[in-house]
């Protein structure tokens, strides 16, 4: 098949959604499908991957790494590529150019809800919540009215929207390259090590990291963590780090190649996410194809897939309750090694190789 994936974000920008479609495109051109990608043009940068095809973008005054897509494509240039189906991964403008695109090429269009826009919108929009979540809504609702399915990454997200009105949904967990994240022999340590790997912002509540780290140090707990990414609140958090003296325990990782990842992820025993506004992060499906055990709060929509004491750690949104739970598991070399088998069980039920013959199968069955 001939497939084409519209996106509002791709690399050198590190995301979730970048992630998601490298992984994808891999695997599909892999199994003899050629994929291309629309995507927003980056400053600077210059494609070294085929069919990369890139839309002018203009500079965005709030975050650098995310340019603002104007998506402006001539349609005779995507008609020449004999296009099956258009599968894209946003709503808004880059959602509304999709649905043109697929209803001028006569083709079937799908589209993947990757983000809890409600939640985000409450983070930086809280006077305007009301407004801006229902228009947001009606315009998820107007894009599905469009598409032959929504694929869902989460059972909650599934949920979430069929509560909307949104019916043409189906669950597809996001994927991981097994065969990439891999678990590796590690040496025994004293010290506990804890990793996030994410971005640095406001949503992902990464200064939460930095009150479970004073906690463990007041508890005397040997432990060290690592803080991997990027984003607005990077300077804050490091400040934090100063201020409460916790340089020696805490460090940012800041953003590292993809390559070095399976090694930072296997070398902690523990990846913990502070965010309560998730849909299917792929990083924690690389943590657990590592064989490293996940930490997520309660009612942070990713009971679905961690289940507490098998193959991680369901805790309270308390920092103490963090605390207790991280020094108990510690402390239990027996149940740390069954989390960590289970871990790896886990993803590899949503291996990229799985994932992607799935995704064909609903494109040729929807065609």
């Amino acid at each position: 098949m001939n497939i084409l994936l519209v996106t509002a974000t791709y690399y050198p920008t590190v995301n979730g959604v970048s992630f998601y479609i490298k992984t994808l495109k891999k695997e599909l051109e892999k199994n003899g499908h050629k994929v291309f990608v629309l995507a927003p043009s980056f400053p600077g940068f210059k494609d070294m991957e085929k069919n990369i095809i890139r839309y002018p973008s203009l500079p965005n005054p709030l975050v650098k790494r995310y340019p603002l897509g104007v998506p402006i494509v001539l349609m005779s240039k995507l008609q020449k590529l004999k296009i099956d189906v258009v599968h894209v991964q946003h709503p808004l403008v880059i959602g509304k150019f999709a649905v043109s695109a697929a209803e001028k090429l006569g083709i079937t269009l799908f589209f993947t809800a990757h983000t809890n826009y409600e939640q985000y919108l409450n983070y930086y929009f809280p006077k305007g919540y009301f407004l801006a979540s229902k228009f947001i809504l009606n315009d998820i609702k107007n894009l599905a009215t469009k598409c032959q399915t929504v694929i869902c990454p989460s059972s909650e997200t599934q949920t979430r929207l069929k509560n909307h009105g949104v019916k043409n949904t189906t669950l597809m967990l996001n994927s991981v390259d097994t065969e990439v994240f891999s678990p590796i022999k590690k040496p025994k340590s004293e010290i506990f090590r804890i990793i996030y790997v994410g971005r640095i912002e406001k949503e992902k509540n990464p200064l939460f990291l930095i009150d479970i780290a004073r906690e463990l140090k007041k508890r005397k707990f040997k432990f060290e963590m690592l803080i991997v990414g990027t984003g607005n609140l990077w300077a804050k958090l490091s400040q934090r780090i100063s201020k409460l003296k916790l340089e020696d325990e805490v460090k940012l990782g800041g953003e590292v190649p993809n390559q070095v990842l399976p090694i930072l992820y296997n070398s902690a025993d523990i990846f913990f996410t502070p965010s309560t506004s998730e849909v299917m992060p792929i990083t924690i499906l690389e943590s657990l194809a590592c064989g490293v055990p996940v930490g997520v709060l309660k009612n942070s929509n990713l009971e679905s897939i961690i289940t507490n004491n098998l193959n991680g750690i369901v805790v309270p949104n308390k920092v103490g309750a963090v605390a207790e739970e991280i020094i108990k598991l510690a402390s239990d070399k027996k149940l740390l090694n069954k989390m960590s088998k289970n871990a790896r069980l886990e993803a590899l039920k949503h291996s990229v190789t799985t994932y992607a013959r799935d995704l064909i199968k609903i494109y040729k069955a929807d065609n």
